[in-house]
Formats: structure tokens, sequence, C-alpha cells
């Protein structure tokens, strides 16, 4: 058996099982397991995906460069050597608290120089922009050329006398449409106190897979890693063949860290270029360790309660288990009968959790049994707090209502998802059924127009950064307010929130009935690479809503692992993109198209709006994420919204 000690921070887990029952939630209190909690389960068949991805799949696609500008109190002009490959669609972006008070000129190949706010409009274009994701925005000024020329540009930047005073910092972005792009990720997801934590990036053909690395263009490659306390580490990455350069770095402090991989070279073509990548990820201080003595006992006529030992962990804490199951077949060899998992709260020394015995009578399956690919999460970063490969369970005595010689075959909601509490969910609504719209990730509003919609109330929890088990409870909350019964049609971050609600705890989603429980516009399923950039940007700017990391491609890969299908199923989303023509570059924002890959909508890309499993209702151009893009808001089609409102559960 292979056990590993890992860890996860202790103010953001423990939920106490008294907080449940005080709202009211799941009904009468089940004895054998936490009230509230579904008690999760699916096929064999599913086991491969429920899997997490290995981190080399989660990589950030960069043709842009983040370079960090400082201009102490009263210092002279600063300039910069900015390497430009290609002038396709070039681009400068100038975030800065301050940025109107800087002054900005560029030097191009051939003595060409530009005051860039004085030149006139035909030879340099201005825009005032905003990067962001829903609530949380930075101002970006947006400089494009009439005519550029590849090669060294010199860019000077200063701040009138006056306006130094304290200094000033920002960040000057470098975009275009360079085929060559950089690919890094963080590659490990184990990230905890004392973990070492590796960045691996290459430079590669867009025309290419990233797995086939440029070799030789990388000159120099450098991540700079911010601490929670703020402090800064540099570590270079070393060459590890194949174009791939990587560092390693030992986290020793808890909480956020920001890493920013910079990296310098030539192109095949012999050009010099700069790109950068930018990532958040959470380092968690407590350890614990999962026990080898596994056992399981009847909870009830059909289920056992399986007891899985876990040390260094407190009582009254809420985590998330998955396991598969397998059992010895009729030849003697082992099969797999379901995996099984959902969120438990400790009890004493051990993390109950549910199996029915029914998964057992489908395989044919008898002892000896044994849990495989166990991992035991924090709901709220997914990082492991204890996994193994394998491990044996111990099975005294079988439910009573099992017959050894009895198949089963049909696969009922209650083996998927355990019994629902009756009643199935305890509210003080003051309807019996209706709709719930849902906004996104540090929404000031909601921005459904609720005229649109039938019978419907909308959530708000305005201005927060939520984690998906955080924000998926607040909606719970919000709903047992409301109706007995709801359908949600949600935005952006709400619709990850509403499957993690519907996938973990029981809820008036539980008992709607019509055609579609869960619709959602513009929701990142996979992530958006906007949430590295966003939390470099918030370390000048101020943290606004805070960085999210349920909203990063590697997070939301965790966060996906557990999602049952059963649940995914019951999701209906729409994706959207900038209105297509022939004569110009299109985007949503102009402030976010350098950090994403067409096509996307300011703030999803198409690719990572993508939910395996679930029902695609279509792409279509012409919407942006929010009102302030180029486009009108996908919340405000009136069209997408009457089909939503007809079909919505209720």
């Amino acid at each position: 058996m292979n056990l590993r000690r890992l860890s996860v921070p202790l103010s953001l887990v423990v939920l106490l099982v008294p907080a449940l029952a005080a709202l009211g939630i799941g009904g009468p209190t089940d004895s054998k397991f936490p009230a509230g909690f579904k008690q999760l389960a699916g096929p064999p068949e599913e086991m491969a995906s429920m899997k997490v991805p290995e981190p080399a799949e989660l990589g950030v696609r960069s043709r842009s460069a983040m370079i960090r500008v400082q201009l102490p109190e009263g210092a002279e002009p600063m300039s910069l050597r900015v390497p430009i490959d290609s002038t396709d669609d070039l681009k400068l972006l100038l975030f800065a608290p301050d940025s109107p008070a800087w002054q900005l000129s560029v030097t191009q190949p051939g003595k060409i120089s530009y005051d860039l706010r004085r030149a006139p409009e035909e030879a340099v274009r201005r825009q005032t922009a905003a990067a962001g994701v829903d609530g949380t925005s930075y101002p970006a000024e947006v400089f494009s050329f009439a005519s550029a020329k590849s090669g060294v540009w010199n860019v000077k930047l200063s701040a009138p006398e006056g306006k130094r005073a304290g200094g000033s910092e920002g960040f000057l972005v470098v975009s275009s449409r360079s085929p060559y792009r950089l690919y890094s990720y963080v590659d490990t997801h184990d990230l905890r106190v004392g973990s070492e934590i590796g960045f691996v990036t290459a430079l590669f053909d867009s025309a290419r897979s990233p797995e086939e690395a440029v070799s030789g263009a990388v000159h120099s490659a450098v991540a700079s890693i911010r601490l929670p306390n703020g402090a800064v580490e540099e570590v270079e990455l070393q060459d590890a063949g194949q174009g791939r350069y990587r560092a390693r770095f030992v986290a020793s402090v808890p909480g956020e860290h920001t890493a920013q991989v910079i990296v310098r070279g030539v192109t095949p073509e012999g050009k010099e270029f700069i790109r950068t990548s930018e990532h958040v990820f959470p380092v968690v201080a407590l350890s614990a360790t999962l026990g080898e003595n596994v056992s399981a006992a009847p909870a009830d006529d059909t289920r056992l309660r399986i007891a899985l030992p876990v040390s260094g962990v407190s009582p009254g804490m809420q985590l998330l288990a998955h396991a598969e199951v397998w059992g010895t077949g009729p030849d003697g060899q082992r099969i797999p009968l379901a995996w099984i998992g959902g969120m438990s709260v400790v009890e004493g020394t051990t993390l109950p959790v549910a199996l029915d015995g029914r998964w057992i009578s489908r395989a044919g399956a008898r002892r000896p049994f044994e849990l495989r690919n166990v991992r035991i999460t924090d709901p709220n970063t997914y990082v492991p707090v204890a996994t193994a490969e394998s491990v044996a369970l111990s099975v005294r005595r079988l439910p009573p209502a099992l017959r050894a010689d009895e198949r089963v075959d049909e696969i009922t909601d209650d083996m998927l998802m355990g019994p629902a509490p009756s009643p199935k969910f305890r509210t003080n609504a003051v309807a019996p059924k209706g709709l719930l719209l849902v906004h996104g990730y540090c929404s000031g509003s909601n921005p459904w127009p609720s005229s649109q919609f039938t019978g419907a109330a909308s959530f708000l929890d305005p201005n927060a950064s939520r984690t998906h088990d955080d924000f998926a409870r607040r909606i719970r909350d919000f709903g047992a307010t409301k109706f007995n019964s709801y359908g949600i049609v949600a935005h952006s971050q709400g619709g990850c929130a509403s499957l993690h609600l519907y996938s973990y705890y029981w809820s008036g989603l539980d008992s709607a009935t019509g055609n579609r429980l869960i619709q959602s516009v513009g929701t990142p399923y996979q992530g958006t690479a906007l949430a590295g950039n966003l939390a470099i940007l918030g370390q000048i700017f101020g943290a606004g809503c805070g960085s999210n990391y349920d909203l990063t491609y590697s997070g939301a890969a965790a966060w996906l692992a557990s999602i049952p299908s059963w649940a995914r199923a019951k999701v209906h989303y729409f994706t959207t993109s900038e209105t297509e023509v022939w004569w110009r570059w299109d985007y949503c924002q102009v402030a976010t198209e350098p950090f994403l890959s067409d096509p996307e909508d300011g703030v999803v890309e198409k690719a990572k709006g993508q939910l395996p499993g679930a029902n695609n209702r279509g792409h279509k151009e012409g919407w942006c994420h929010t009102s302030s893009m180029r486009d009108p808001a996908q919340t405000s089609d009136s069209s997408r919204n009457a089909e939503m409102n007809a079909n919505a559960a209720r």
C-alpha cells in the first residue's frame, strides 16, 4: 500500500454538523451518516473519468508578456528593452493605478519614435479598457500601431514631476499573434508546506501540439514566486531536455501563492522574443494520514458504513472523499464494483462514507474487497488530505436485505446519491416552486433581467470571491427561503456552484420537475486563463474580491474529477463569443484578449466552457461575458432567456 501525508488549512475546512441541523438542512439526522450530504456513487465505467488529470495536461498557453515596471519616487525615466518577434495584431497595454500620469514613448528599429499619447490617431490608436472576471476588473490603456517593425523596441516610461510621490508600479503587457506560444504549468497537485513544487515551461508553435516543444529557442527562464507574506523568491528554470525547462521550489509558507514564469529567447527565424505565464495556487498546512485498517458494517437494510481512519484532522471537519470499490469475481480475479464518495464530516478518528450493497450484488462480487485510488480532499481547494493507491476493506457482514444469490441489474437514484431524507429539504419558503437566477464571481449585482423569467428569485452575494463549495451552500440557503423546489439559471461561476450544490447537497433542486434542472451561460467549467493574470494584477491594484483557485485550469480540473456523470447530465449550458468579421481582429474585451485563446467571450474560452457529460445547447456569436464589453452581455439575450425560461425545471 502506498500512503502519502498531505495537508489542508484548518481555517478552510472546519464545518460542524450542528450548524447543518440549525439550518434545517436535509431532514432528520441519519445516525450513521452526517445530515444534508448526498452519498455519491457510480458504476465502474465512470472510474476513468473520475481521476484528476496529470498537471502536464493543464498548462496555460501564453502569447503575451506581462513585464513588471517599478518607478521609484523621484526616479529618472525607465527604459525597457522589449523584443517584438511579430507585429501581427501587435498591442502594448499599460496596467497601473496611476497610469494617466505616466509618460510613454517607444522607439522601433530604424529609429522610428512615438510619444504614445501624443502620436496622431492614424499612427497609434489609444483605447481605455478593463481586464477582469465579472466584478473584479483592472483598468488598462491599450496602444495599437498602424505600422510596426519587428525587432528590439526601446520603451521609455516615466511619471511627471510631482506625480512620483511614493513611486509608481504597474505592468507593461506586450501581445501579438505570433505563432510561438509559451506552455507552462505547476507540475504537482501535492500543494502542501514542505512539498517540492515544480514549474515547467516550453515554447511551441501554435500550429502544433505543446508536446512538440521548439528546441534551442529558450535562452533564459525564471520563475518569480510571491509568497503569502509578500516575500518574493526567484528560481531559474533549468534545461530538462526536449525543449522543456523546469524549476523546483519548496513551499514553506501556507496560503495563496502566485508565480510568474518569464522566458526569453530567439525564435527559429532568428527573432528575439519574450513571453510570460501567470499562475495562482494554494499551499496548505495541515498533514493527515489515512490508516490501513478500513472496515465496513451494515448501516441499514442495504447500505454499508465504511469508516476511513484518518489521523491529523479534527472532529467536525468537513472533507470530500472519493474511492473505487473492488471485489472478487467468480473466477477469483479482482473486479470493479463502483466508485463512491461525497462530502462527510470527521467523527472522532474516522471519516464515514457509504456503500450501497446493491453495487456488490450487481457485480456478482464476493470477499475479499479493497478500496483503490482513495483520495480525501479539502472541499475548498481540492488539495488531498490523504491518499492511498490501495487498501484492504474488511466487510464483517453484508446488509440484511441483500441475498447472495440475488443479482441487481437496475441502478436506482438512491444507489447514486443515497436515500433522500424525508422531507427532502426542510424550508421556510414563501412559494412551492420557482426559479433561481444566480450571478457569477464577484458580481456587484445580479445580471439576469428578472422580468424575462417567470416566478423567479434573484440570488445576490455581492462583490465576493467564493469557493464553489461556499457559493453552493449560499445558493442552497437562499433557495430554502424562497421555494420548496426550484431550477437554476446561472451565469459564469454560478453554473459551477449550482452543479456543485446538486452533486453534494440535498436542496430544492432535488424536488424540481421539468426539462432542464440547471442552465448556465458563460460558465468556466474547466477554468479560465485570466485567473493567474488577475491574481498578479491584484498585487498592484489591491486584491479586489481576491483570486479564486477554483477558476484556474488546475483547480477546475481537480473539482471536476469528483463531479458525478448523473449530476453533469442535469446541466444544459451555452457558450458565446465576439462577433466575427473578416476586416479586423475580433474581441469582446481588448484588455483580456491577449491572455485568452479564440473563440472567447472576454472571460471564458469556448474550449474551457465545455462540461463533458452535460448538454451543450450551442455556441452563439455576438454576445460577450458582461455589459462592459464590445458586444451585448450574454445574460441580456432575450431570445435565449425565453428558451431557458420555457424549459426550466421548477
